[in-house]
């Protein structure tokens, strides 16, 4: 049963009048909400008292308690992000968001407000900064190892580490050493201490992370205004073994910067629509110009070089992998994706409608990240790699009576070719490569090879964002692709050069 608003107007000392009605409870928090307005004149507050309850009546509620960390837990349910997008995303609101901003009301952040936490970010990312020395305390406990004890010693380090995140030392969310920093520190081998995380990671007690240290496994807790740590070294802390360091501020980069902005605007325009609020701040926020710094595109020789060393270090398979990345420009989970029901051989035709990613162990075979599926045309010579790699393939199970499905994975480490390469995984081993071969190259970097080249040959803006996958009509491409070609450049000074001396006699 809906509850009717009620209002009354009482007078104050000063003698103004204040209205006040009340409009039920707020949904989120619970709390009754009250509308307040002070005015001068008796009659401007039954004018007042008139609208407020003609609003309460129609449903607005524009003075909603919820907090920030209310409204951005209820938007990430709603918010259509891509997987990857998504992981990202929750990572900058559980760290820097909600530990900042996450206690305010919505209805009383303001656009100044956003500058000062952009400000502040720009300074430091580290919300504890607060421009004064200070050392960064880690709460790892000594890992004692007793060469003599009954239990191996990677169970006595992981039994150590377990009994400090379930006593509450090692809290949730707090980051670990790296393990050949922990192994400096306190001496411990690098088999004993993988050994360990491995068990810690399989308990679900930590999160051993992909080029990045582990992590107490959990949200940590709420950490209240910035510039306040609620963890501070207690008896027995040796700062020593837990490798506590001087505060060096690191300026968080004006790209991540934006992309809170995102998140944030994309809250408060959906505490806007919910009617929450009358306006979103972020509209007159102003975040900081990301300027990413433009490089010449990869030369094809470098690009060939790191292939030809794939080939060298009897890496066919990485090769071909590193060859369809250059020659369609697709992202590497779309390639760790493709099937061989994917591939048109005679035509000449790769189907790449799908993208493989790995978040949080789990395994997912999904859209590709614009929503689209495409169709890229593959000359004679790749077509001819292929199935060179398939023959390869197929020939080792032929020996025990089997062949590859139609479902099979093209890049894989499974005889069956079941499951494909962690598009993680590439990555190292392209990056390993490349550094063999003594050229800076990433699979990140083929893509803009891809688009750089097209255009530098004059292919049309709009089939090369096609062939990369990007929607938009090439605004994308254009923008964040399109490296300078040197060669181009040099026919172009040499066009201005003759251009500009005139005709010779």
């Amino acid at each position: 049963m809906a509850i009717s608003p009620s209002g009354h107007i009482e007078q104050l000392p000063s003698g103004s009048w204040r209205v006040k009605v009340y409009a039920g409870k707020d949904p989120l928090t619970g709390r009754e909400i009250r509308f307040r307005q002070t005015c001068k004149t008796q009659v401007a507050a039954q004018i007042e008292l008139g609208k407020l309850l003609e609003q309460v009546t129609a449903g607005r509620q524009p003075e909603s308690g919820a907090t920030v960390a209310q409204l951005l837990d209820q938007y990430a349910q709603v918010a259509e992000w891509d997987l990857s997008t998504r992981t990202g995303f929750e990572g900058y609101i559980r760290r820097t968001i909600k530990p900042a901003l996450g206690h305010m009301q919505v209805r009383k952040i303001r656009g100044p407000v956003l500058d000062m936490f952009y400000a502040r970010l720009k300074k430091c990312g580290d919300l504890a900064c607060n421009g004064r020395p200070f050392t960064e305390h880690r709460n790892v406990p000594v890992l004692t190892v007793k060469p003599a004890g009954l239990r191996p010693a990677w169970r006595q380090v992981a039994d150590a580490l377990r009994a400090a995140i379930q006593t509450g030392v090692l809290p949730p969310g707090a980051p670990l050493p790296s393990m050949p920093e922990l192994g400096a520190l306190q001496g411990l081998p690098m088999n004993t201490l993988k050994h360990a995380f491995s068990v810690l990671a399989e308990e679900g007690l930590i999160v051993v992370r992909q080029g990045r240290t582990a992590v107490v496994a959990g949200d940590p807790p709420g950490q209240g205004e910035p510039g306040r740590r609620l963890w501070r070294p207690g008896p027995g802390h040796d700062c020593t073994l837990s490798g506590c360091q001087p505060h060096t501020c690191r300026p968080m980069k004006a790209a991540t910067i934006r992309q809170i902005h995102s998140i944030l605007s994309g809250a408060f325009a959906a505490a806007r629509r919910w009617e929450w609020v009358d306006g979103n701040p972020a509209d007159s926020a102003r975040p900081p110009t990301a300027r990413p710094a433009k490089q010449l595109a990869t030369p094809p020789a470098d690009v060939a070089k790191v292939i030809a060393e794939g080939r060298r270090q009897d890496q066919p398979a990485l090769a071909l992998y590193l060859w369809l990345a250059a020659i369609t420009g697709s992202r590497r989970g779309e390639l760790c994706a493709l099937q061989v029901c994917d591939l048109d051989l005679d035509r000449g035709n790769l189907h790449i409608g799908f993208n493989y990613v790995v978040r949080g162990g789990q395994r997912i075979r999904k859209d590709t990240k614009t929503h689209q599926e495409r169709f890229n045309a593959i000359d004679p010579v790749t077509c001819a790699f292929i199935r060179e790699h398939l023959a390869v393939a197929n020939a080792a199970l032929s020996a025990v009576g089997l062949e590859l499905r139609a479902d099979a994975y093209l890049f894989s480490n499974d005889p069956m070719h079941a499951t494909p390469w962690n598009p993680d995984w590439a990555s190292h081993k392209v990056s390993a490569l490349a550094a063999a071969a003594d050229v800076k190259l990433n699979i990140k970097g083929l893509r803009h090879y891809t688009a750089s080249q097209l255009l530098a040959a004059r292919f049309d803006l709009r089939n090369t964002a096609a062939r990369l996958g990007h929607s938009g009509g090439g605004a994308t491409t254009l923008r964040h692709y399109a490296d300078p070609v040197s060669e181009v450049d040099r026919r172009a000074a040499a066009y201005l050069a003759e251009l500009t001396a005139g005709p010779t006699s």
